[in-house]
C-alpha cells in the first residue's frame, strides 16, 4: 500500500499541502452593468412621455389645433422636446412647464399654417363629426360642451388663451405662468382678466345661437 506523508495541522500553510497548491474557491468579480448615457436618455425621455402625452394633447387642443390636427401636432412637440431633452433644467415647475412652451410653439405655427392654407372653414369640425360613431347621450353631451369651449377659447387671442388655459385648467398660479410664459406678472394678471371676459362674452353668444 502507498503511504502518503501527513503534515500536522500547524503546519500547514494557506493554500498549500506539502507545498503542493491547493485549489481555493473564489468568487466571480461582479461589475456593474454599464449603461451608455444615450440609453439612460433614452428611458428619461420615455417616461417623460408616458407622464405627459396627454398634457400636451389637451393643451393643443385648448390653443385651438383641431382634432384632425393634434396628433400630428403631439408628435411635433416631443420630438421638439427630444431634440432639446439636454437641455431641460427642472427649476421647479417640472416637465410642464417646459413642455407648455414648446405646445405654445407648435400651436402658434399651425396657427399661422392654417391662415396661410385654409382647407376647411370650420377648421375640419365637420369632417371630425362625420367619422364619430353615435355616442352615447352622456359622451354627447360632454363633447358638445367640449365644442362649445373649444369654440369660445378659439376666440381668444393666443397669449391670453394661453394664461387662461394654464390657470383655470393646469391650475397653475400666476408667478408660475410669468415664469413658464417669460412675462411681467402685472401682464398676467391682465391677460387673465381680458381673457376671461372674452371667454365670458364668446360662451354667452354660443348659448344664444341655440
Amino acid at each position: 500500500m502507498t503511504q502518503y506523508p501527513t503534515t500536522p495541522p500547524e503546519s500547514l500553510e494557506a493554500g498549500t499541502v506539502d507545498a503542493v497548491p491547493v485549489a481555493r474557491e473564489s468568487r466571480p468579480t461582479l461589475r456593474p452593468m454599464a449603461v451608455s448615457s444615450n440609453e439612460v436618455r433614452a428611458r428619461s425621455f420615455r417616461i417623460l412621455y408616458d407622464a405627459h402625452v396627454d398634457f400636451v394633447w389637451r393643451n393643443l387642443r385648448r390653443l385651438g389645433v383641431p382634432d384632425s390636427e393634434v396628433e400630428d401636432g403631439t408628435q411635433e412637440v416631443f420630438v421638439v422636446a427630444h431634440r432639446r431633452f439636454h437641455e431641460f433644467e427642472d427649476r421647479g415647475h417640472g416637465p410642464r412647464a417646459w413642455l407648455f412652451q414648446i405646445v405654445l410653439r407648435v400651436a402658434s405655427g399651425a396657427r399661422r399654417h392654417r391662415r396661410r392654407h385654409p382647407e376647411v372653414p370650420d377648421g375640419g369640425t365637420a369632417i371630425d363629426r362625420e367619422t364619430i360613431d353615435p355616442p352615447q347621450a352622456d359622451a354627447f353631451a360632454r363633447r358638445e360642451a367640449l365644442s362649445k369651449l373649444d369654440a369660445a377659447l378659439a376666440t381668444v387671442d393666443l397669449p391670453r388663451r394661453a394664461v387662461l388655459v394654464l390657470h383655470e385648467i393646469e391650475e397653475m398660479t400666476a408667478p408660475e405662468i410669468a415664469q413658464v410664459l417669460g412675462i411681467p406678472l402685472n401682464t398676467v394678471y391682465s391677460r387673465l382678466r381680458v381673457a376671461r371676459t372674452e371667454l365670458e362674452q364668446a360662451l354667452t353668444r354660443g348659448g344664444d345661437d341655440l
